[in-house]
């Protein structure tokens, strides 16, 4: 094992190819601003903890084929090392919320779905064409055909059995609901959600869960684009992170 990372990263490119190659794709450049945006405070080395808001823009942009290049690339200098170090607090987080079997909350979802450019533009047509149903009225065809284009792209496979955790800015268990009883016609779901899982237990959610109620998205995505650069100083042409590919989560 020690040996194959040790190739992987001979044969990684350089952090900065890395960067460019990201911040030139859609879906994983906007994950980029994101990761700039809100992981400001571990990147300047304020804070001793991986917050949130940091937590959720890793697992988007690293669910990108371009971020993941991110993950093994190359530094060049003590900067980038240096970085690389500090990102490290929001490795376990991120390394669990990326396993196949763990449930996350729709926010982390719908940000990983947001972050790759074919899912995204489901994720479009969905908030379009879905907004009678969100609001209770009634489910047109072309949201009906809106949710099976969706639920066939691979990075909405998350969205399947996201659990809403109370904290989204719409009304997530509501919009459940209305898409269950108006698209499904199948009685509502029950409104206990999933809590937040030891790493133990989040195979045994995931197989319980597999016929839970698709997506309850909101009318607008959450993850955002920025024009600007923010207080990143250095960092937007330093991004990188440690090779976390080659650690086996426990």
């Amino acid at each position: 094992m020690a040996v194959w990372c040790v190739l992987r990263v001979v044969a990684s490119p350089s952090c900065e190819e890395a960067r460019l190659k990201c911040a030139y794709r859609t879906g994983c450049g906007m994950a980029l601003q994101n990761y700039i945006m809100d992981c400001s405070d571990v990147l300047h080395g304020s804070v001793t903890s991986c917050p949130e808001s940091c937590q959720h823009a890793l697992i988007a942009l690293t669910s990108t084929e371009e971020g993941k290049d991110l993950m093994t690339c190359v530094c060049t200098d003590d900067f980038c090392e240096e970085t690389k170090r500090k990102v490290e607090i929001c490795r376990p987080h991120v390394l669990l919320a990326n396993r196949n079997e763990t449930i996350v909350s729709c926010r982390i979802a719908q940000g990983i779905c947001a972050a790759d450019a074919l899912c995204s533009t489901a994720l479009g047509y969905y908030n379009r064409y879905c907004r009678a149903m969100f609001h209770g009225r009634k489910c047109t065809h072309r949201c009906n055909n809106s949710i099976s284009i969706l639920s066939r792209q691979e990075k909405a496979a998350k969205l399947n059995s996201c659990r809403c955790d109370g904290h989204e800015d719409y009304d997530c268990r509501g919009i459940r609901t209305n898409m269950v009883q108006l698209c499904f016609h199948e009685d509502p779901p029950d409104h206990d959600e999933l809590p937040t899982t030891p790493v133990s237990e989040a195979s045994t959610l995931a197989a319980s869960s597999a016929r839970a109620p698709y997506l309850p998205l909101a009318h607008r995505t959450v993850f955002r684009q920025n024009s600007g650069t923010g207080r990143t100083g250095r960092v937007e042409f330093k991004t990188v992170f440690p090779n976390w590919r080659c650690i086996s989560p426990t």
